[in-house]
Formats: structure tokens, C-alpha cells, sequence
């Protein structure tokens, strides 16, 4: 992982990031990591010397990106042309393909945390994700995925109801775990809290020469 004392923050001003920002601030309370810079962007911003100054000055032993891809890319691309040396991360947004694609160079060493990756180190994952790619000609991203292991998850509590009924299994998904030994569809041992969000391994991705890679599986939270 990355071990920062100190965390400049860059974040979009609409709901995605507003909500980032939220989580993120709890995040880095819990954790004890100081946030030296708080800078806001639009949506759909074009130019960011101004701010990546701004990320620079607080001195951060890292960079948090949390903006819609196309802006990723052109922080990516401002944060080399300014020399910076610290690392920049970022959520799924920041190592996506088309971030990647955008940014060239630019976004090799960028790391992200990943909730879902075609490439985590899993046979099951790495089956799907064959699968996948023989009958689309094209590879999964994270939605493709969540997707395919929802219908699973789907099935697998309603034949543990023994009928279809939608507010029932809402109930009984909270709560529940399902193991692939159980229902071989779900590809990773997948846990429902009391209130209903999704549970199990992330991953740390860093971008090298411009693929995604694994670099550490993150436990569950609930662990």
C-alpha cells in the first residue's frame, strides 16, 4: 500500500465528487492522515497548471485524483510537465483504460484501488474474463463483471428462498455470504452487510507500461 502521512486531495464539484470527497475525508480521519490541500475543479475542465500548483505547494507525501476520466488524464499529463514526484492515486477512474489510453505515458506509476479488476490473480476472474473475451472480442471491464456475478447472486438466494420474491430477497441478502464452492457464478467469495453494501478482496492496480497490474490483494473490511 501506500504509506502517507500527509494526503493532497483533488476532487470534481459535483455529486461523484462530493460523494468522494465525503468518504474520503472519513477515510483519511480513521487512518490519521492529514489532508494538506482540498482543491476543488469543474466538471469538464480543460486546464489544470492552477491546480496541480496548488497540489504541489502543500508538499503531500501523495496525490489523491478523484475527477471524471477525461480530467484524470489531463491532471496526469500537468502533474509530469510540473515534475511531480510524489505518488498519485485514485480510485477505479484513474487506472481505467480509457485514462490510460488518454494519458499515454503520462500514467505509468499511477495507482488506484479497485473494487472488481479483469486481471485480479483469480482463476475463476481469469476464466470469466477468457470467456468473455472469446464470445465478445473484447475484454470486461469491472461492470461486466458486476453484471455477471449479480444474476448469480440473484440465483443463488432465490433458490435458497425456494421462490421468486423481490422484497424477501433484498432481506436475505443482507447479511449473507456466498462462497464460489457454493455458487461457482459469484467468481469471489462475496459478503452483504446488515445494510446492504457489498463486501469482499479489492485491489491495489498500478499502471506499468500501459496496462493495468495487480500489485496487492486488500483484505475484506469486514475481516
Amino acid at each position: 500500500g501506500i504509506k502517507a502521512k500527509t494526503v493532497a486531495f483533488l476532487w470534481v464539484n459535483n455529486d461523484y465528487g462530493k460523494g468522494g470527497r465525503d468518504v474520503f475525508f472519513k477515510e483519511m480521519k480513521a487512518r490519521n492522515i492529514k489532508i494538506v490541500a482540498d482543491v476543488s475543479t469543474e466538471a469538464g475542465q480543460v486546464d489544470f497548471a492552477a491546480d496541480v500548483v496548488k497540489l504541489k505547494a502543500a508538499n503531500a507525501d501523495a496525490i489523491f485524483v478523484y475527477v471524471n476520466e477525461e480530467e484524470c488524464a489531463r491532471v496526469l499529463r500537468e502533474a509530469r510537465k510540473q515534475g511531480v514526484k510524489v505518488p498519485l492515486i485514485g480510485e477505479t477512474n484513474v487506472i481505467s483504460q480509457k485514462v490510460i489510453d488518454l494519458a499515454g505515458d503520462t500514467a505509468n506509476g499511477v495507482k488506484g484501488h479497485v473494487g472488481l479488476t479483469a486481471d485480479a490473480p483469480i482463476k475463476a476472474v481469469q476464466e470469466f474474463r477468457d470467456k468473455f473475451q472469446k464470445r465478445y472480442k473484447y475484454l470486461p471491464d469491472h461492470n461486466g463483471i458486476k453484471g455477471y456475478t449479480a444474476v448469480y447472486a440473484v440465483k443463488y438466494a432465490t433458490e435458497k428462498m425456494g421462490k421468486l420474491d423481490r422484497k424477501q430477497l433484498a432481506k436475505n441478502l443482507h447479511g449473507m455470504t456466498i462462497k464460489p464452492e457454493q455458487e461457482p457464478g459469484i467468481l469471489i467469495e462475496t459478503t452483504w452487510d446488515a445494510k446492504g453494501d457489498i463486501d469482499r478482496i479489492s485491489f491495489l492496480v498500478e499502471v506499468v507500461d500501459g496496462k493495468q497490474k495487480v500489485v496487492e490483494i486488500l483484505p475484506k473490511l469486514g475481516k
